[in-house]
């Protein structure tokens, strides 16, 4: 970013930026789609206009994407990876939860055994990590990429599982 001060450097970090280009890549039509979702059309009226989508992400640009509009796609995507990559920046968790209607036990139970198979891998993970008595860059993106889906994994279950079994105290009641 040259002679950007700091601030202006971390108004829109990489990691999140990375987060929205993955967010759109996984919708059906891309940029396209993107724009089309975010009402942002040439002058024509009719076609979707990418630049604005596109010039929002430059590394080196003047303009910053806006969370708002982040979020619509995240949620039009049905993804969580802006949602991941901000818990993970405030080293946190994201746990996505079904809706209420939608638990069952079965459920609750997958989560804990999907927490045990992440935990598994990720013994296996630093187990051939340390063999050798280092942990190097791309091990260590592997464990904690994999740490977090324990944590994540195990997060969901414990959730679901109070949620489900324990009385409702004031607080996590829902509204009447």
């Amino acid at each position: 970013m040259g002679n950007e001060p700091i601030w202006k450097q971390k108004r829109q970090p990489a990691w999140l930026v990375a987060a929205i280009r993955r967010t759109i890549a996984d919708l059906p039509g891309g940029y396209e789609e993107a724009a089309e979702i975010l009402g942002l059309y040439k002058s024509d009226d009719i076609t979707p206009a990418t630049d604005p989508v596109h010039n929002r992400l430059r590394a080196n640009g003047d303009q910053i994407f806006p969370l708002g509009w982040a979020m619509v796609l995240q949620s039009a995507g049905g993804s969580s990876h802006i949602a991941n990559a901000v818990a993970y920046q405030s080293n946190g968790v994201f746990v996505p939860l079904p809706e209420m209607e939608e638990v069952e036990n079965a459920d609750i139970n997958q989560r804990l055994m999907e927490s045990l198979e992440w935990l598994g891998k990720h013994s296996q993970y630093i187990r051939k990590a340390t063999a050798d008595g280092v942990i190097d860059a791309d091990e260590r993106a592997q464990i904690e990429e994999n740490g977090y889906q324990v944590m994540a994994k195990l997060q969901e279950h414990l959730t679901l599982l109070f949620r489900v079994f324990c009385v409702p105290d004031e607080v996590s009641r829902p509204p009447d």
